[in-house]
């Protein structure tokens, strides 16, 4: 199954008398900070779990007042929270029934939102799934990372979740996962704010989206897959050996492991691909791990974060020695910082090339 969805997340309105506080003092802030916070995003979705609901929301702060005075449609009411670094989880007990309606309390000026409850993805269900957000990567790109990681790493499904972007439709990032060989892909739209870097550390602390999606996908599409793997349209995991990466979480004790991440520059001109990155930086230029989990493993009550679950407390313990991910350099439209290949010399890569050639190098 191939499907588009937009999301529709509970936002406070433009003119409400509240919104989410900064994180950053003003001279740490820069002067996009304001244009890329989120404000006003309540949660970004309700999904169905056992007894209610859970709420997966940006940090509340003093936002979280707003949703413990609201009243909640079909007899909903609060159960509980609980605050994670970059997200939080608000539990509502009781018959969420299709549509969750949310009235706000008067101090927030009293509108009644409402969004669509999120339930069960039977397409998911055991299997080796992929998940990543995008905005603009080229779609050259996308069904590339699709397809090595079918080919090379066993990738059955696939959640994207597409933030906004312009340069293209939500149904044309399907129809090319659809071509990548996979059984399953969701794409879903969610134009909502990314997050700043803040100038001075902690730099991080208020991008929620990419953190708070991965979170949603965990409780929702993704709750039933067999093993999850996280990365960037520009990561390609790789093996050293004969199992991939979800055959690895999957014997693992803790149902988790840990790749750790090798920077590699394009052989070429003209528009980029994955395949041309065969080039590796001298001394070798190691990047932050990326991982596997097991929805339903023993780190099950985790949260998901861009390196890893939890605070990563797990990582260094969970990391193998046969599993590593190519990171390309040039796959990269430049929202971050602008990319330009090495800043040093490169020696060309055989393993990287040999890797790439078997999985990208036969068309699509």
């Amino acid at each position: 199954m191939f499907e588009t969805l937009t999301l529709q997340p509970l936002r406070l309105p433009e003119d409400a008398p509240v919104r989410r506080e900064r994180l950053a003092p003003e001279a740490a802030r820069g002067p996009r900070y304001d244009a890329m916070f989120d404000f006003r995003t309540l949660a970004y979705g309700a999904v169905r779990a056992k007894g209610g609901l859970v709420l997966v929301c940006p940090k509340l702060g003093p936002l979280a007042r707003v949703l413990r005075r609201a009243l909640f449609s079909g007899g909903l009411r609060w159960r509980g929270m609980r605050r994670f670094r970059r997200y939080d989880e608000v539990r509502l007990a009781g018959d969420p029934g299709e549509i969750l309606e949310v009235a706000l309390p008067e101090e927030a000026g009293g509108a009644v939102l409402a969004t669509p409850v999120l339930g069960p993805r039977p397409e998911f269900e055991r299997l080796a799934c992929l998940t990543t957000k995008s905005k603009d990567n080229d779609l050259a790109w996308i069904g590339d990372w699709a397809r090595h990681h079918v080919r090379a790493q066993g990738a059955e499904g696939v959640v994207l979740f597409d933030n906004g972007s312009s340069a293209y439709a939500p149904e044309e990032v399907t129809e090319v996962l659809a071509g990548a060989g996979l059984k399953a892909a969701l794409v879903v739209s969610a134009d909502l704010p990314f997050g700043p870097t803040a100038l001075k550390p902690p730099r991080h602390l208020a991008l929620y989206f990419q953190t708070a999606t991965l979170n949603l996908a965990r409780h929702w599409a993704l709750k039933g897959a067999g093993a999850v793997a996280v990365n960037d349209i520009d990561e390609l995991f790789l093996s050293r050996g004969q199992r991939t990466i979800f055959e690895a979480a999957r014997e693992s004790r803790l149902g988790y492991v840990t790749a750790q991440g090798h920077w590699r520059t394009r052989e070429g001109a003209g528009p980029p691909r994955h395949v041309e990155h065969v080039l590796r930086d001298v001394p070798e230029a190691l990047c932050k791990e990326k991982f596997c989990v097991v929805p339903g493993g023993p780190l099950r009550w985790f949260g998901w974060d861009v390196h890893g679950v939890g605070r990563y407390q797990f990582n260094r313990l969970a990391r193998a020695q046969d599993l590593w991910f190519a990171h390309c350099r040039e796959i990269s439209t430049g929202w971050k910082y602008k990319r330009e290949g090495a800043q040093g010399p490169v020696e060309p890569c055989d393993e990287t090339r040999t890797a790439l050639a078997a999985s990208l190098g036969g068309g699509p």
